[in-house]
């Protein structure tokens, strides 16, 4: 039974489920799958490696150490040499760049993004604002009112005379 199928099986007997292990010890499930398939080249290399392995066989219960010694083992049949393993720190790094989700390229594009998002957040604040202005729900400063144009416009043809004209009946003062 080949180094893979050994952890599959041990796992399986247990009733363990590769999602569970994943959730428990933070190691992606593409790393995992990746282990139990023997794709010891898709891992993230170095001590990494051992950590997963490590971590794999604490949570289903096996002996850490004669894990990471079968591993070892694994990796020279597979033409690795896990001494020189340690000292590719490129291919690690290839590796997680591989396999990180794919993100916008500059910066600049994702703040320019939030600054469009806040753009139009303020205009239509601005035109809710004005439009419950302009229909008189929202009372705003006489002096912004003016500027915006938001001031009542007058509906009235006849302009009200400014004082009170007296009634005819009544006598006038002499």
């Amino acid at each position: 039974m080949s180094f893979g199928e050994g952890l599959r099986s041990a796992r399986e007997e247990r009733g363990i489920a590769l999602d569970d292990i994943a959730v428990a010890t933070r190691v992606s499930l593409r790393n995992l799958s990746a282990l139990e398939n023997e794709r010891f080249r898709e891992l993230p290399g170095g001590v990494f490696n051992r950590g997963i392995v490590r971590a794999y066989a604490r949570y289903v219960g096996l002996d850490e150490d004669d894990t990471v010694t079968a591993f070892t083992d694994a990796l020279r049949r597979h033409g690795i040499d896990p001494e020189h393993e340690n000292e590719n720190w490129t291919e690690f790094a290839e590796n997680v760049k591989r396999n990180r989700a794919p993100q916008w390229e500059s910066r600049g594009a994702r703040w320019a993004g939030v600054a469009a998002l806040l753009l139009i957040v303020f205009m239509l604040a601005a035109g809710v604002t004005a439009l419950l202005a302009r229909r008189g729900i929202v009372h705003l400063p006489p002096k912004l009112a003016a500027r915006l144009h938001l001031l009542p416009v007058n509906r009235r043809a006849d302009p009200s005379p400014s004082a009170p004209t007296p009634p005819q009946d009544s006598p006038q003062p002499e």
